[in-house]
Formats: structure tokens, sequence, C-alpha cells
């Protein structure tokens, strides 16, 4: 019986620490499942705050781009960026900062802004600024496209117009504004 005693006190130990063990791993496994749920579409990466430069071959920096947040899915090819900021710096003397509240950035490196999409010359105080709700970037900034309203602006005069095509890299940047174009002029 006092051999029986001390393997009861034992056993019923071990029993008591597997219970607890067992407790807490579960508990650990619910916690853990909460915090890990994904959307049914989630992404093959995410990242948050993301900043590139993609540079060209002479290794002169051509474009940057930011965001408060990237997905990217590679079965489709594509990132969804979120308060995307790009400034294009293959004209560095010129440069252009073009922002919205989302961006698709597609494997080609093309990339498609919407909602409320700002393009801004960054090189002197009151450069140009235009304004749409899409845009489409290509050849890493260079040509930029929409077939949506535009409004240009500059100092002392306002256009607008229905579809663009612009290039904006150069000495002298060309925009093209498509049809229903209007423009004014203030008197000064």
């Amino acid at each position: 019986m006092t051999n029986r005693r001390p393997s009861l006190i034992i056993a019923s130990s071990l029993v008591l620490i597997a219970l607890a063990i067992w407790w807490q791993t579960s508990r650990d496994e619910i916690t853990g499942q909460a915090r890990l749920e994904l959307p049914e579409n989630a992404p093959d990466l995410y990242i948050e705050q993301p900043d590139q430069t993609r540079f060209n071959i002479e290794g002169k920096p051509q474009m940057r781009a930011r965001a408060e947040s990237l997905a990217y899915y590679e079965s489709k090819g594509e990132s969804l960026m979120r308060l995307p900021v790009m400034t294009v710096l293959s004209s560095p003397d010129k440069p252009w900062r073009i922002t919205s509240e989302q961006a698709v950035l597609f494997d080609d490196g093309s990339i498609n802004f919407e909602q409320n999409v700002e393009v801004i010359e960054q090189q002197t105080q009151g450069g140009m600024e235009l304004y749409t709700e899409w845009l489409r970037v290509e050849q890493n900034g260079r040509f930029v496209t929409t077939p949506r309203p535009v409004r240009l602006l500059q100092p002392g005069q306002e256009a607008r117009g229905i579809g663009m095509d612009a290039v904006l890299t150069g000495d002298d940047s060309d925009i093209t504004l498509k049809s229903e174009v209007s423009i004014r002029y203030d008197a000064n």
C-alpha cells in the first residue's frame, strides 16, 4: 500500500499537468486563429508602407513608388496599392507626383490609378496640376492616358476635356486633351 500511494500521487500529478498543457494549447490555438483569419481572396504577399525606387540602366532613378499598403496576387499578376504616391524622376529637373486613393500595379510595370487622381508637376511653385478619376501610367511614368474627364490647371488658365494622352518626360511635357475641350484664361 505504501508503494501504491506515491505512484497514485505521481500519476494524478501527471494527469493534472497534461490537462493544464492541453487547456493552454487549445486556448492559444483559438486566440491564434482569430489573429490569423485571412479574407477569402488573401494576397500572396502583403506589405505595409512599401517604398521602392526603380533605376534605369545607367543607375539613375526613374521612378519612386510609395503606398500605405501593397497586396500582391501572383495568379492575377497584379498588386493592389492603397494611397499610392508615385514620383516620376526620369527628368530629374522636372519630376511629377501622381497620387490617388488606390492603384493596380501590373507585372508589365503599368499602373492604373483610381479615385481622386492628382498629377502635380514638382519643378516650380505653381506647376501644372491635373485631376481625374482614373489614369493609366505606362513606360516607367513616361506616358499617361485616361478616357475620363480631366481638369488641367496652370497659372492663369484652366482647361477641361474628356480623355487625355500625355508624355511627362523631356524638356516640354506634351498633354493632349481629346474631346469636349474648354479653356478659360484669367484676364490678368
